[in-house]
């Protein structure tokens, strides 16, 4: 790329961040977001120190463009289901992001005040602050965990080794007997890595708690879809 002349071309965070998502965070280096702004290297490392800030950055702002549901008074699961949609729709859109999210890098201004609603929203329901804390973080580490096994199972696909392969690689090394339940799974093709995995477990999870503290069962309405799948 030729190098830039004159007046140096003015650059702002915002600018920086779309840059990012348009190369894809996964394949931003300082080197690659410069030339995609028209700017030089030095220019970009007087906005950011270096790419792990750039990240950061790209993430603090991700999350605050588009920050979870809030709690308006709808049922406590359809919200929690929406919460946890949330989590694994905005992590897995950008799996580079998902490092910084678990280490705390991309705490933005609003995060602990969600959780307070969300505590208060529960504890609303019924719940004690201790009990209303234990389903909040269930419903997070399940959603968390969803999104690492997602881009896992993203990364083996990549290497050519997805999940239905690895099963009957595995099992066609074995004696015929062994391994019954996978020999299942890989006759049904089912694949628990998709969305409409997610929300079966979802489900689970929702109705253990309502039978866990006695709270009403969330509205056929929510999760006909997950049922039938």
């Amino acid at each position: 790329m030729p190098s830039q002349r004159g007046r140096p071309r003015r650059i702002d965070p915002d600018a920086i961040v779309q840059a990012v998502l348009e190369i894809g965070p996964e394949n931003a280096t300082m080197r690659r977001v410069a030339q995609h702004l028209g700017v030089s290297v030095p220019g970009l490392y007087h906005h950011v120190k270096n790419q792990d800030e750039l990240l950061r950055l790209v993430a603090r702002r991700t999350l605050t463009a588009a920050p979870p549901p809030r709690y308006e008074g709808q049922h406590w699961a359809s919200w929690l289901r929406d919460y946890a949609t949330y989590i694994r729709t905005t992590l897995t859109a950008e799996p580079a992001l998902l490092e910084k999210f678990l280490s705390g890098a991309a705490e933005y201004d609003g995060e602990l005040a969600f959780v307070g609603d969300a505590l208060d929203a529960l504890c609303a329901g019924g719940l004690g602050p201790d009990d209303a804390l234990d389903v909040y973080s269930a419903i997070t580490e399940l959603a968390l965990g969803s999104v690492s096994e997602a881009h896992r199972e993203y990364v083996h696909a990549q290497q050519g080794r997805p999940w239905l392969a690895r099963i009957l690689a595995m099992t066609s090394r074995a004696p015929i007997d062994d391994y019954p339940g996978l020999r299942s799974i890989a006759r049904s093709g089912r694949d628990p890595f998709t969305v409409e995995a997610f929300q079966r477990r979802i489900t689970l999870l929702l109705e253990g708690i309502a039978a866990q503290y006695g709270l009403p069962t969330e509205p056929s309405q929510g999760c006909e879809a997950t049922r039938g799948s």
